[in-house]
């Protein structure tokens, strides 16, 4: 690996390690503001900082962007998509059973959901997606059923994270179809744009926070505005032009066990055995959906002479 891969590498590694932490201060915010409130507040603020890199990046040319007809249709759709995901994600999060931990995994399951929805527009998924996602669900039913009345369930916010995933997917495939026909720094401020002003109609209308509960809940928006937001979105596009794809894959989906460990260390939270070996079977899923066969054999080779010499 050059250096160039390796330094793009780290920055994807960074990216997935701010993002894995964010899950804490999601579930931090939520205990002080309603989840359309918080996400108001910490997607203005990501807003705010993503306008000032823009303008930094682009220089001249940052209203250039603002004028295509492909933006406009990318923020809206990119931008709902990201209020629901958000959306049904910090209200999830919050849920007494949830936590950071037990929500990233199942928030990473997008990663999954994207190639089975791909059948719905004609792509084909091979055998190795499939038993990626065959893994994944048995890890969630590890992980999130529980038995109740001889009956077994899974729990609301852990139901909520679940239904956030398929949106979450749904903004993947839009991000895909525009990629190329947008600046990506624009999209990012247009979606953010977006996200924030309909948690702001929905929040005055089913929420009314006091000032207190925003002085309470800023810290971790404001970590969530300028690091998960702004910061890692941009480390994100840097590192992705020197990466394989296949290792991005890979290191974002880091991010869940990332939120795993940051919910431990600064949360206290546990994960039963039972738990575990659902995430781990999860994160197993994750990795087998997205590496091609042929890396991993090669990995296998590698390995065996390794061992012989």
């Amino acid at each position: 690996m050059n250096r160039e891969k390796l330094n793009s590498n780290l920055l994807l590694l960074l990216t997935s390690t701010i993002w894995g932490f964010g899950f804490v201060a999601q579930e931090l915010g939520g205990e002080h503001l309603g989840p359309n409130a918080f996400n108001g507040t910490r997607y203005t603020l990501g807003a705010i900082c993503l306008t000032a890199i823009l303008f930094i990046w682009h220089k001249g040319k940052s209203l250039d962007g603002f004028r295509s007809k492909d933006w406009i249709k990318a923020s809206l759709s990119a931008g709902v998509f990201l209020f629901l995901g958000s959306l049904l994600q910090q209200a999830g999060i919050t849920d007494e059973g949830t936590g950071a931990g037990k929500a990233g995994f199942i928030t990473g399951l997008y990663v999954v959901i994207v190639p089975t929805f791909g059948l719905l527009i004609g792509q084909r998924t091979n055998f190795q997606t499939w038993s990626g996602v065959v893994l994944a669900t048995v890890g969630l039913w590890l992980l999130s059923f529980k038995q109740t009345d001889s009956q077994w369930a899974i729990g609301h916010g852990d139901l909520l994270v679940l239904f956030g995933a398929f949106c979450w997917a749904g903004h993947v495939l839009v991000i895909d179809r525009f990629t190329n026909r947008v600046s990506s720094l624009h999209l990012a401020l247009g979606q953010v744009t977006v996200c924030a002003g309909l948690s702001w109609i929905v929040a005055g209308f089913t929420e009314s926070p006091g000032f207190e509960d925003y002085r309470a809940a800023f810290f971790p928006a404001l970590y969530l505005g300028v690091m998960s937001i702004a910061i890692a979105f941009t480390l994100q596009i840097i590192g992705q032009r020197k990466a394989n794809p296949t290792h991005a894959s890979i290191i974002f989906a880091m991010e869940a066990v990332v939120g795993v460990i940051a919910g431990w260390l600064i949360l206290k939270e546990q994960l039963s055995p039972r738990e575990l070996i659902g995430c781990l079977m999860m994160f197993c899923g994750m990795l087998i959906s997205q590496v091609p066969i042929r890396y991993i054999r090669l990995g296998l080779t590698r390995r065996a002479r390794d061992l012989q010499d």
